[in-house]
């Protein structure tokens, strides 16, 4: 007996001291938030399917990082998968992915209501004063959003998934990876317009500042199709469609409109001057040991980030590169970071 009373002794002590000790209840309380203007916004992904988006932001002028923002502010979720962030008037506007939704926010992240009725959203695009389009992962359509009521109000029926898109004119084009097309929507009329032959899974499409069309095509080695990057100048009524073909698994097509230069992810980062006769991807950043996942310009600042999402189950680091190559900062997002956004 005197065994057993001498542990639960122990226990009862062991016990006490946890709840007496300072600072143990600070461990529940939400971090305070700080904002100085300028902060550089991250959505991380989270694990699909089981995991939950976070939100992170950066300040680069004190490269302070504060993770967990959304759940922080709002006290819930933001849901399964944090695919994309956009911004217009005045409100954020966070594309949930697995979760079927567009929550939006005030500047100071707090929740101003969620846009329904998506099945797979991926991104949000403002395509006029009043109006804005959702592309889709499952959906075989581009849904319609009205700016007042911030709620879905039609769809653009489509072939399968649509991804990236940019307005050209009075135009909106868009990417969709099951096919070999990219496809163009009649902003006025909201119909199926035009579409154009670049190569097989077209993923990411830019648009430079000549007005060129740039999009990257993952392409598909079971089906003998190879990756490229094709562009698409037009002039009057003329069409001039050029496309090389690349090697490896490339994604992730973004455009530095101040040294007008490509950059996607092949394992490594590649770069690419936009003279579609005389240019070829080289190698800007090598990966090293690291997996890159995506990269984004700030062309405001002339700088890239880039995501390292190492084992895709542990916190990301993103790295901070000035427009040279030369490295300004590292450091810790949430799991798997998969966009920025430049204020």
């Amino acid at each position: 007996m005197k065994t057993i009373n001498y542990k639960l002794s122990l226990v009862t002590i062991l016990l006490l001291t946890i709840s007496l000790t300072p600072g143990c209840k600070d461990d529940t309380q939400p971090p305070i938030i700080t904002l100085q203007g300028g902060e550089v916004l991250i959505a991380n992904e989270g694990n699909f399917g089981w995991g939950q988006g976070t939100l992170s932001i950066y300040n680069d002028a004190t490269k302070e990082v504060q993770n967990d923002i959304y759940s922080s502010t709002n006290s819930e979720s933001v849901g399964n998968v944090f695919q994309s962030i956009a911004s217009f008037n005045g409100l954020y506007f966070f594309v949930i992915n697995n979760s079927g939704k567009v929550i939006y926010t005030d500047t100071n992240f707090v929740k101003q209501g969620e846009i329904t009725g998506l099945t797979s959203p991926r991104n949000i695009y403002r395509i006029g004063e009043d109006k804005a389009y959702v592309t889709d992962l499952y959906a075989d359509a581009v849904a319609i959003v009205d700016m007042k009521s911030l709620s879905v109000i039609g769809s653009i029926p489509c072939n399968g998934h649509s991804e990236e898109g940019v307005i050209l004119r009075d135009k909106f084009w868009f990417t969709a990876p099951e096919t070999s097309n990219i496809y163009a929507i009649d902003i006025a009329t909201n119909t199926m317009a035009d579409s154009i032959t670049v190569g097989w899974m077209p993923e990411s499409i830019v648009l430079d500042k000549n007005d060129v069309l740039w999009i990257l095509n993952r392409g598909d080695e079971s089906k003998s199709k190879p990756p490229g990057l094709a562009s698409v100048i037009e002039t009057d009524d003329v069409r001039v469609v050029t496309k090389n073909e690349l090697t490896g698994a490339p994604t992730n097509l973004v455009y530095d409109n101040v040294l007008n230069k490509l950059f996607f992810i092949n394992e490594d980062i590649m770069s690419q001057g936009t003279n579609t006769e005389l240019s070829r991807p080289s190698v800007w950043q090598t990966a090293g040991n690291k997996v890159f996942y995506s990269i984004k310009v700030n062309t405001a600042k002339g700088e890239l980030y880039a995501s390292d999402i190492r084992d895709f189950v542990s916190k990301s680091v993103v790295y901070r590169y000035a427009s040279d190559g030369t490295p300004l900062d590292e450091f810790s997002a949430g799991i798997i970071a998969g966009d920025f956004f430049f204020p």
